[in-house]
């Protein structure tokens, strides 16, 4: 379902001026319409970037000074002020509407693995899976659940199920996520020391001790 949006025409101005009053400098363009220079209301653009990925449809209803014209955009790209953070502009892709385009669908996972409940850990190989659509068909997001997964079992590009109309550009062999044993602690038990009584030193005698026992006798 696409995220509505509205925009209103840009006319000649600095950017600045218009980030200053709240409203974000945006441009619109495709392959059959020329670059459309826009602004958007902060807020509005603010909310949709926290919720939109680059697979989610967006509507934008365009106010040309009084003349509405409606838009099929994806979001392709965002620019934020290097100290404050704050989004200084905006790239809005139009597609055509009657040809492919290759996208990347987002993958979330779902589910708890059983083999993640046996102590097993989780890897995750691969976040997106390209793929290619009409722009109405985009897939905006893959969830996949997991919830069966064991220990030792992985999950591969060709186990995905995918709509009729979408094609799946991503090696069929890829490993998406695989749930890994967990690895055997080494524990290396320390060395046993036995305690030996140390023998008594043999007392060596001198030469002299000799003579004065000789003498003595």
């Amino acid at each position: 379902m696409a995220v509505q949006l509205k925009a209103k025409v840009r006319e000649n101005g600095k950017a600045k001026n218009l980030i200053k009053d709240g409203k974000i400098p945006a441009v619109i363009y495709g392959p059959n319409h020329g670059n459309l220079n826009v602004q958007l209301l902060e807020g509005e653009i603010e909310s949709l970037i926290s919720k939109a990925k680059e697979t989610t449809p967006v509507h934008v209803t365009v106010d040309l000074n009084g003349t509405a014209e409606e838009r099929n955009v994806f979001v392709k790209s965002v620019q934020f002020h290097k100290v404050s953070g704050k989004i200084i502009h905006v790239d809005l892709y139009e597609p055509d509407p009657n040809k492919h385009m290759r996208f990347k669908i987002p993958v979330e996972f779902v589910g708890e693995a059983e083999g993640i409940k046996t102590g097993g850990i989780f890897d995750v190989l691969l976040r997106d899976i390209e793929g290619e659509a009409l722009p109405s068909n985009i897939i905006e997001e893959m969830k996949i659940d997991i919830s069966a997964m064991k220990i030792g079992e992985s999950l591969k590009v060709k186990d995905l199920k995918v709509p009729d109309n979408v094609k799946i550009l991503q090696n069929a062999e890829d490993i998406i996520a695989v749930i890994k044993a967990p690895r055997a602690e080494e524990v290396t038990a320390p060395a046993e020391v036995t305690e030996t009584a140390e023998p008594e030193a043999i007392k060596t005698k001198g030469k002299k001790e000799e003579e004065e026992e000789k003498e003595e006798k």
